[in-house]
């Protein structure tokens, strides 16, 4: 992400596909740690667009 949006300068053979591996990480940790709390995302995640939308309802646009 950094070297895509900031100023880290990219290394040699460093690609997108290490990005999309790398956040595949992220969400498989989120699920886990989700999972052992008996936290449903599904709930979560609406319960957050639901919240966005009704805050920012001018600023997104639904499709």
């Amino acid at each position: 992400m950094n070297y895509l949006y900031g100023d880290k300068k990219k290394k040699d053979g460093e690609t997108l596909k290490d990005l999309e591996d790398e956040l595949a990480d992220l969400l498989f940790t989120i699920i886990c740690i989700a999972n052992d709390q008996n936290i449903s995302l599904s709930e979560a995640h609406e319960r957050k667009l639901e919240k966005l939308y009704n805050r920012d309802n001018n600023r997104f646009k639904r499709k």
